[in-house]
C-alpha cells in the first residue's frame, strides 16, 4: 500500500496519549455491488489499509484506503472495463477519513470525507461495532452513485449501468 499515503493519514489524527490500531490483511475487505438490465456484479478488495485513533477507549478517527486496482470480480473482462471507467491509473486510490464519530452502543455515527476519481464528498454512515480487548470489527453498509464523482458510466446494449453501487466494509482493527 502506498506508504505516503497511510502516513498521511498518521499525521492527521492528534497522537498524544492515544492508541493506533491498524487494520488487521487477513480479516478487513471492502465489496462493492452493481446493477445493469442483463446482470449484477460485485468485486471485492481485501487489501484495505486503515487506521483506528483511539482515545479514552472511544474510537475518535477513522483512515481507510483502498487501491481500486486491487478490486476483482472474478472476471478479468469487467475488472478491465471498471478500472477503465473509474480511470484507475489517474486515480488509484479511494480514501476515507473521518471527521466525527458518535458512539452508541454498538453502533457508531461516522461523518467522513470519501474521496474516489479524485473528487471528495461528505458523506455519514452508520456502522456496527464489535469491540474486545484485541480486536474491534466494524461493519457497514451504504450506497453511493457514480454521478456524485463524476465517472461516465459504461454502457451495454445502449443501455447504462445503474447510477447507484451498494458498497459492503468489513473491518478489522488490532493495536499497532
Amino acid at each position: 500500500m502506498n506508504k505516503t499515503l497511510l502516513f498521511t493519514l498518521l499525521i492527521s489524527f492528534n497522537l498524544c496519549s492515544q492508541e493506533l490500531w491498524k487494520t488487521d490483511l487477513d480479516n478487513s475487505s471492502i465489496e462493492y455491488s452493481g446493477s445493469h438490465f442483463i446482470h449484477n456484479w460485485s468485486a471485492q478488495n481485501n487489501k484495505i489499509s486503515g487506521l483506528l485513533n483511539i482515545k479514552n477507549s472511544l474510537i475518535e478517527n477513522i483512515g481507510v484506503i483502498a487501491k481500486v486496482e486491487d478490486f476483482n470480480s472474478g472476471n478479468s473482462s469487467l475488472d478491465s472495463n471498471a478500472m477503465g471507467a473509474v480511470e484507475a491509473f489517474r486515480f488509484p486510490n479511494v480514501i476515507f477519513r473521518s471527521n466525527s464519530i458518535e458512539h452508541n452502543g454498538e453502533t457508531i455515527y461516522i461523518a467522513g470525507s470519501l474521496e474516489f476519481h479524485g473528487i471528495k464528498k461528505d458523506i455519514e454512515i452508520e456502522a456496527e461495532i464489535e469491540d474486545t480487548e484485541d480486536l474491534i470489527k466494524i461493519y457497514t453498509t451504504f450506497r453511493v452513485k457514480l454521478s456524485d464523482f463524476e465517472i461516465k458510466r459504461p454502457s451495454l446494449f445502449l443501455k447504462k449501468i445503474e447510477d447507484e453501487i451498494a458498497v459492503e466494509i468489513n473491518l478489522t482493527f488490532s493495536p499497532s
